[in-house]
């Protein structure tokens, strides 16, 4: 029988940073050998709303969703006051309401106005003659809103409607339902709805477009949005 090897013989010819990696694997290193990396911190779990600083100095604060900066959340929170604080605040630069009511607080999230600046502003295009025409362009977008979304409907109807339907009830088992009526026909008035939907659009957003120019030839582009 042949004599078996050592492992030094058998990895003779082996690159070194290859036989360090094999040779650290197996528990092989001798206290010469030297294997380069690094410390990690260790993980602790953290409670919510815990606080604490890592070795270089960063502050952390637990959230439920997981660990964030608290420069990172001073930031964030900072954003989403300021956002919450536009929405309730009125845009007129010249506003004297010094305490919203619920009423100031609903319309300016709806028309970006309190009820005085609201009121003043309609005096205002009244007496220029600007008034019918922006209240046309608010009657114009409102209805464009309402015609798209009822759209959207009519297009996710028709591409659901089937003669034969599946419906898996509470309990997991699949029942076929059977429509008793002409399902083609049906297909046929959701399609005219769609058509019809695209029409008034094409002509809601031309209405649009024309009024547009007129408040811009009466000098009140502020009103466009």
């Amino acid at each position: 029988m042949a004599k078996r090897k050592s492992f030094d013989e058998k990895n003779k010819g082996m690159h070194k940073s290859r036989k360090l990696i094999i040779d650290t694997v197996f528990g092989r290193t001798d206290n010469n050998q030297k294997v380069h990396g690094y410390e990690s911190e260790t993980e602790v779990k953290r409670k919510f709303g815990e606080k604490w600083t890592d070795k270089n100095g960063d502050s952390w604060e637990q959230l439920e969703a997981g660990k964030i900066k608290t420069s990172e959340l001073g930031d964030t929170m900072a954003e989403v006051r300021a956002y919450l604080d536009k929405l309730n605040t009125c845009s007129n630069e010249n506003c004297k309401t010094s305490q919203y009511t619920h009423i100031d607080k609903k319309l300016v999230r709806k028309t970006g106005l309190c009820l005085d600046c609201l009121q003043k502003q309609e005096i205002s295009l009244r007496a220029d003659g600007t008034w019918p025409f922006f209240e046309d362009y608010k009657i114009t977008k409102n209805k464009l809103g309402y015609i798209r979304d009822a759209k959207d409907k009519y297009e996710e109807a028709l591409s659901g409607v089937k003669q034969e339907m599946e419906i898996v009830t509470q309990e997991g088992k699949v029942e076929k339902w059977t429509w008793d009526i002409d399902i083609e026909k049906v297909k046929t008035d959701i399609q005219k709805d769609i058509d019809g939907a695209y029409e008034a659009i094409e002509l809601l957003v031309h209405r649009k477009a024309l009024l547009e120019d007129k408040l811009r030839e009466l000098n009140h582009p502020e009103l466009i949005k």
